[in-house]
């Protein structure tokens, strides 16, 4: 790479010779009360070259014909002088300047232009605006522009098991997968998954950062709890560009605290090489003898490539010696141990000793503990290209295009430690084009139309196709092979047209506009299509003799296993899923189809109406129609009704119309008042309402599910055990009938089934049994979207103050946030292994046996709400006398819900996140803090030119070495995040699903302190005994389900994780080369050292909380890296 740097150098270096000048920077001075300042003195200083002008009656003032550079800025009036520390950038066109200077000498630059004789345009209340510099040199991991994010007040990442693949952030106690994104104004959502794409697009391609949140007006909308406007850049400042690279390695790093018990590897880090190259450059278009396309033709494009090897360090429970060899240490609820010798099945030998060994009998989970690396790869490139074109003297014309590939990185690095095979790598190929045209009809009237084209393939392939995969959902052991070859592939493509008026007056400034969004996309999925064994959780009988050392602990056939280990050492789980198809329906790797329509009509009106001259009110309305999710080829299947009257059965539809209501009730009003009280002091409040549609993947029950793949269950029974090798295939699934015994698929074409015909799903399950092997009768998984879904609604509401300090701007807000009717899944059946008592749609026979009936049901429905409280504050601005520059924040905030998100998985080690509730029938005491809640969050970015030439002691050092030093951080400090305690056995009838909760019996300290009887890992401080906090409700009197028991009194999330400290800094040295004929620099190489996390804080992540699972109450990984150093050079010219 850095061969290619230097290439590049010298095939510039011709090339900058050719860079333009700007052909005007214009601005106006105020002082803080907005009157002008006239007759001021304006200077810009690049190196020696310092050019000069003075503010007319109006304060307005004016450069022509300025090189590109970084200038020094420095603004003198009625005797004094003020300037603004950092370096302002003058390589790309700019708006009008608006400079206030303040009584203190500060001179300070708004990110916005100054306000227009018809009030200040509507802005939301939360969110930040980052400039080009900004985003370009702060200290970025992986140059990732979404983490610039996390600087505004209110946003915390969407972590903790809730996240839908993407990057997501959650704003104002909203779900990640309502945070909207935009580039140059077109959508870059995900158009299935929700969340951001092209988040590593190249950041010295970004001219601005937008990011809305809080109140916003009506012209934002799409379910967006936030909203954020990439603006990228173009070639209009004349020819200039960079070329650039970033290294990083695992020499220049500290090492992880879990790298230390790596007995396989003692002392080394594991390995990580990084390198990210890349170029951009714009300019006019000029084709010599063909077209001179200077003053109205313009382009800009970039490329950055990225190249990862990351060794991951993986502390994982594996089997030990004994436990391969048949030997189980059981305690029991007396107290007492004891060991059984369990004859170990053949098939589960030949799995444990695929297992490594264990490396490890003083880490996290004692005995079990292996700690290694695990190398994850990821690639990506990616580039753009910009085109401008002024049409005459009212028209301007805007094209991009936009490609990203990317390939990785592996998301279960955990698996692959036992087998490389059983790796899940992200594979995505996006594309954005986007075409606006834009036309001023006169001085107070504009209109654009705009049309894009999103298009994203996220997919999670597996190589494995042939294991099955063993998972323990008590986390016993690390589940082998946990994907069992899944397939989950998205091919989204998003249509989106917009067209926006604007008018302006003396005292308004009205702006409506319309949109429409078509949803075209394709999905494959289907979980576990190589079979899935489910250990633990549920009670499984011995069908043997087992003998105890003690003999007084044997297990007789027919009797309850005592735990996971013993089930499993015989092959007897407590259940078995597949994902399969019928034959004349798609398997492999394309099961599931479907092809998916949705589409969006919007409209708006909104006005910024200028009361006084200290009132201005913004209100709007907007309009939302979303359809509701529908499949081309009808391959769809619901229910009718999912809570039929008494006395009647269930009915389960193929090809149901529609899948769920239309919702006509889209009405999103905005409103909000800004009080200018004093020349310095805004007060404002306001509030909207906000739809939020349906996520098309998360919330799509509709398809990929019952009879177009099918996910038969069987559960262990007393009198129906099941043994590991039991499979079920294509060829023993049956017809599919209706009630009336027609065969619903004969022609085997979908398009040809009426609309809402009854599928006869007992017939359908008995016809399965019968093809079995064993006749055992396996009732179906079934998925639905209850017909009465439909859109959430978010309510926001904001009081705040502005208060200006100088050239620092404060702000303090009360932020509120309720929604309502957002999705979940309910559980109608109970869960799997339901007692008759709670299973009331499945037949049993007297012996309590499953005869037929519905089986395990997931219904997407609408009955979940969330509430959000903070004070959000923020300061920003340049400190005086050579001060640096500011950018805080501080969120103190109670987000709650009953549930953060709509799925998630269970049967890994660590900590698990389970979206489902405890009692399937009563999800009121799900109430508590959401999975992302974070009650203290503040986050500290500077930046400060080092000045180190004024220095007078480093005077006769030349300045070519001294000049052009700069320093910049980010400092980030949260509390921890919220966990729930998990029992990891069935407590009660209902069935298990691993979200049974135990008895609180006492108060456990938390902390990662570390001390000479508690190492910091061990979170509740008591090790094995971590367990002793708490008390399973099981074998008691009244009690139900096998183990007679009741449902837990502890809450959901009820404990906090670890705070969370980071300190990113970055040291920048920009050396100019050269001399235009003007006295501008020519190029300038910039050399930078960027440490991330800097102070090598050890952030530990969240403690495994299975009580019934290994390692319960200690931490097995961080929350953060180590200490990473990174290098880069670029050339500026």
């Amino acid at each position: 790479m850095l061969c290619l740097l230097a290439a590049c150098l010298l095939l510039t270096l011709p090339l900058s010779a050719q860079s333009t000048a700007i052909p005007v920077w214009q601005g106006v001075v105020r002082q803080v009360s907005g009157q002008p300042v006239a007759g001021a003195t304006v200077e810009l200083a690049l190196q020696d070259n310092r050019r000069a002008t003075t503010t007319k009656a109006d304060g307005s003032f004016s450069f022509v014909n300025i090189q590109p550079g970084r200038y020094l800025l420095t603004v003198r009036a009625r005797g004094r002088a003020a300037s603004v520390p950092l370096p302002i950038d003058l390589s790309s066109a700019q708006g009008v300047a608006a400079l206030t200077l303040t009584d203190e000498n500060v001179l300070s630059i708004p990110g916005k232009p100054p306000p227009s004789d018809s009030g200040t345009k509507p802005a939301a209340t939360g969110g930040e605006q980052l400039s080009s510099q900004s985003v370009s040199e702060l200290p970025l991991n992986k140059r990732d522009i979404s983490q610039l994010l996390l600087l505004a007040a209110g946003t915390m990442t969407d972590s903790n098991g809730a996240t839908n693949f993407t990057q997501q952030f959650a704003i104002n106690g909203q779900r990640g997968v309502e945070a909207a994104f935009a580039m140059d104004g077109a959508d870059i959502s995900d158009p299935e998954m929700g969340g951001a794409t092209f988040t590593n697009f190249n950041v010295d391609a970004v001219q601005e950062i937008q990011s809305s949140s809080g109140w916003m007006p009506a012209e934002i909308g799409r379910g967006a709890s936030g909203f954020t406007n990439i603006i990228t850049r173009s070639g209009s400042s004349g020819f200039h560009g960079s070329v650039f690279e970033f290294v990083r390695n695992s020499a220049f790093d500290a090492r992880n605290y879990f790298d230390h018990p790596s007995i396989a590897e003692p002392g080394r880090i594991p390995p990580f090489r990084r390198n990210e190259f890349g170029f951009t450059n714009g300019g006019p278009v000029v084709l010599p003898h063909l077209y001179d396309g200077r003053g109205k033709t313009f382009y800009f494009g970039q490329y950055q490539g990225f190249r990862q090897v990351l060794g991951t360090t993986q502390v994982l429970p594996m089997p030990t010696a004994s436990e391969r060899a048949g030997f189980d240490t059981v305690t029991y609820a007396d107290g007492s141990t004891d060991t059984l010798t369990v004859p170990v099945n053949p098939q589960i030998a030949a799995v444990l000793a695929r297992y490594p060994m264990p490396n490890n009998p003083m880490g996290t989970y004692q005995a079990r503990t292996y700690a290694a690396p695990s190398k994850v790869a990821t690639d990506a490139d990616q580039f753009s290209i910009r085109l401008d074109q002024k049409l005459g003297e009212k028209g301007q014309f805007f094209a991009r295009f936009n490609f990203d590939n990317l390939t990785g990185p592996t998301t279960n690095p955990d698996q692959t430690t036992i087998d490389p095979s059983f790796g899940v790598q992200y594979v995505d190929r996006q594309r954005n084009v986007v075409f606006t045209y834009t036309r001023t009809v006169s001085p107070r009237f504009l209109w654009e139309s705009s049309l894009s084209i999103t298009r994203t393939t996220p997919s999670f392939p597996t190589p494995n196709r042939t294991d099955p995969a063993l998972k323990f959902n008590d986390g016993l052991y690390e589940a082998f092979n946990s994907a069992a070859g899944s397939v989950m592939s998205s091919f989204g493509n998003l249509f989106q047209a917009r067209q926006n008026f604007t008018w302006t007056t003396k005292r308004h400034a009205l702006k409506a506009g319309a949109e429409v969004r078509l949803n075209r996309d394709t999905t494959y999925f289907g979980i576990s299509p190589n079979g899935e064994y489910d250990f633990g959780g549920g009670t499984v009988y011995s069908p043997i003799f087992i003998p105890s050392m003690s003999g007084t602990h044997d297990v007789q056939p027919g009797d309850p296993l005592p735990d996971t280990l013993s089930s499993l050492l015989i092959g007897y789980p407590y259940s078995y899923t597949v994902a399969v198809a019928p034959p004349y329906f798609s398997n492999g790797a394309h099961i599931g189809p479907a092809a998916i329509n949705r589409n969006n009509f919007t409209v708006y009106a909104q006005d910024t109406w200028k009361l006084s001259e200290r009132f201005v009110l913004d209100y709007g309305l907007r309009y939302e129609v979303y359809s509701p999710i529908s499949e081309r080829a009808h391959r769809t299947s619901s229910f009718l009704d999912v809570h039929p009257p008494a006395g009647v059965s269930q009915q389960y539809l193929i090809n149901p119309q529609p899948g769920y209501r239309f919702g006509w009730n889209g009405w999103g009003p905005r409103v909000q008042l800004d009080w200018r009280a004093t020349s310095r002091l805004h007060i404002h409040a306001g509030g909207g309402i906000t739809v939020i549609p349906p996520n098309i993947w998360q919330d799509n029950f509709l398809t990929g599910s019952t009879p177009f793949a099918v996910y038969p269950r069987v559960n262990t029974a007393k009198n129906g055990p099941i043994r590991y090798g039991f499979q079920i295939t294509p060829a023993q699934l049956p017809r599919v009938y209706t009630p009336a015994g027609q065969d619903i698929f004969a022609s085997s074409d979908t398009k040809k089934v009426p609309a809402n015909t009854v599928m006869d799903v007992d017939r359908y399950q008995k016809d399965m049994a019968a093809l079995s092997p064993d006749h055992q009768l396996s009732l179906l998984n079934i998925s639905a979207v209850d017909r009465h879904f439909g859109n959430g609604f978010l309510q926001t509401w904001t009081l705040g103050a502005e208060r200006r300090f100088g050239g620092l701007t404060a702000d303090a807000a009360y932020v509120g946030t309720a929604s309502y009717r957002l999705p979940r899944i309910s559980y109608p059946n109970g869960y799997p292994g339901a007692e008759p008592a709670f299973a009331p749609y499945t037949q049993f026979d007297a012996s309590g046996a499953v005869s037929g009936g519905f089986g395990f049901e997931q219904v997407i429905t609408d009955n979940s709400h969330s509430s959000y409280h903070a004070l959000q504050t923020s300061l920003s601005g340049t400190a005086g006398h050579g001060g640096p520059g500011i950018q805080a924040s501080y969120t103190w905030s109670k987000s709650l819900d009953d549930t953060s998100t709509v799925t998630g998985g269970t049967g890994s080690t660590g900590a698990v996140t389970i979206p489902s509730p405890q009692n399937p029938f009563d999800t009121h005491p799900e109430k508590g803090p959401s999975t992302f809640d974070t009650a203290h969050a503040f986050t500290l970015s500077l930046a400060q030119d080092l000045h180190a030439e004024s220095l007078g002691f480093l005077h006769p050092v030349s300045r070519k070495v001294t000049a052009g030093w700069e320093m910049l951080s980010i400092s980030t400090i949260t509390s921890g995040a919220p966990f729930t305690v998990y029992s990891g056995i069935q407590q009660t009838g209902v069935g298990t699903y691993g979200a049974d909760r135990p008895d609180q019996i006492a108060k456990p300290h938390l902390s990662t302190t570390h001390s000479a009887t508690r190492p910091r890992e061990d979170y509740f401080g008591e090790g094995t005994n971590n367990a002793s906090f708490f008390h399973i409700p099981t074998g008691i009197a009244g009690g139900t389900g096998p183990n007679s028991g009741r449902f837990g009194t502890l809450g959901r999330n009820t404990f906090r994780g670890p705070a969370y400290y980071d300190f990113d800094f970055a040291f920048i040295k920009d050396t100019p080369f050269g001399h235009r004929r003007s006295g501008a620099e020519l190029m300038d190489l910039q050399f930078r050292s960027e440490l991330f996390n800097l102070f090598n804080i050890v952030n530990m992540g969240l403690p495994a909380n299975t009580i019934k699972g290994s390692g319960f109450g200690e931490i097995s990984k961080t929350a953060g890296t180590s200490r990473q150093i990174q290098f880069s050079l670029k050339l500026i010219y």
